[in-house]
């Protein structure tokens, strides 16, 4: 092979290098995008209900997040037969069954994410889904039977700090560490349902860079998109049963839930922000996602997926008041920078880099030779 030919070989390499790195980003950004509008989504679906955050029951929290998702997926799957047919027809069982799998985590990371993201800021949320980045060397290092790296155990620290802080467990005065007065209320539900949802996110990732390696990971788009639709509709079918009576209480009985009235579902904003969801974040982000990630190693994934928190706090500060002034009906200020926010998510975003940092291969776990025999 000529020396101009290794030359072309290099070049393109990089490119597709350089331009996976640049849709990746651009999907980040679509779901930074996100998380202020199903923010807004949950409010409007509170004030369709007739009822304030603290008083929605568990059970229909869950069937309003389960039909959302339901909704915005199926839009997505339909949308994706449409435009792209012969990537549906075309997909192979051993695609299917994989987008199925990718699926299933999918599903059940979004419900825990989307969950926690309805009683705390879209921002904090936004960093604590980044932990992923900091789980995924972890993980892969325990399926691989290998000790984690110094790196890993260095940035699994910081990470702590960092979350310890944009929680506010920990405070920091006259440059010193202390931990808060009330540090057991600071911790939330939404909190710990956000954090088991970046661990599933984990899962979801280590798949697709498996996938990516066997399978053409775009044809898995499809079949994830179907999985969580049914997932979702399954899980809100479950839930039928709870109903919102004149007297703001739960009760027991067959009826449709609000978020299916004319006055919510068909309302110009509702229904935009739904579109919105479902084509740009869902179908074009993460058809980007299974395209452009098996460029990439699932480490510098990780790195890239680190930026969704930047642009979820940047889109937080501008683009609830926009939301808010569309509608008359629901209060949505933005949010505003705060030190605890900024330097604990300064440090979540250290975090990640320090434990994906380049390094030598780390030593595997003694095993038992006996044990793997038998």
């Amino acid at each position: 092979m000529s020396v101009d030919s290794n030359l072309e070989n290099k070049f393109q390499v990089r490119w597709q290098l350089f331009v996976a790195i640049g849709a990746l980003i651009v999907v980040n950004a679509l779901w930074g995008l996100s998380f202020p509008i199903i923010k807004s989504m949950n409010l409007q679906m509170e004030h369709a209900a007739g009822l304030e955050s603290s008083q929605i029951d568990s059970g229909l929290r869950v069937a309003f997040t389960a039909g959302m998702i339901a909704m915005r997926f199926t839009v997505a799957f339909l949308l994706l037969c449409i435009l792209g047919r012969k990537l549906v027809l075309n997909a192979s069982i051993a695609e299917w069954r994989a987008g199925a799998v990718v699926g299933l985590f999918f599903y059940f990371g979004l419900m825990l994410q989307v969950l926690g993201l309805a009683t705390i800021p879209a921002s904090r949320s936004g960093f604590l889904t980044s932990l992923t980045a900091v789980f995924t060397p972890l993980f892969s290092a325990l399926v691989l039977r290998r000790i984690p790296t110094s790196n890993v155990w260095i940035g699994g620290l910081i990470a702590l700090l960092g979350v310890s802080l944009l929680t506010g467990l920990i405070q920091l005065g006259q440059w010193q560490l202390s931990i808060a007065s009330d540090a057991m209320s600071k911790w939330t539900t939404g909190d710990t349902l956000t954090t088991l949802g970046s661990v599933l996110f984990t899962g979801q990732l280590l798949l697709v860079d498996y996938y990516g390696k066997r399978l053409n990971t775009t044809a898995i788009t499809p079949s994830m998109f179907l999985t969580v639709a049914v997932a979702a509709a399954v899980t809100f079918l479950c839930l039928q049963h709870y109903r919102i009576e004149p007297n703001n209480s739960v009760a027991n009985q067959q009826e449709s839930l609000p978020m299916f009235s004319e006055g919510l579902f068909f309302s110009p904003m509702f229904l935009g922000l739904f579109v919105f969801l479902a084509f740009f974040c869902s179908v074009l982000a993460f058809l980007g996602m299974n395209r452009y990630q098996p460029h990439v190693t699932a480490v510098q994934a990780s790195v890239i997926y680190s930026t969704e928190p930047v642009f979820a706090s940047m889109a937080a500060l501008f683009l609830p008041s926009f939301l808010g002034s569309i509608s008359s009906s629901f209060a949505f200020p933005n949010e505003e920078l705060s030190f605890p926010l900024v330097l604990g998510g300064a440090l979540v975003l250290i975090a990640n880099v320090v434990a994906l940092w380049p390094k030598k291969s780390p030593q595997p776990l003694p095993t038992n030779e006996a044990a793997v025999r038998s």
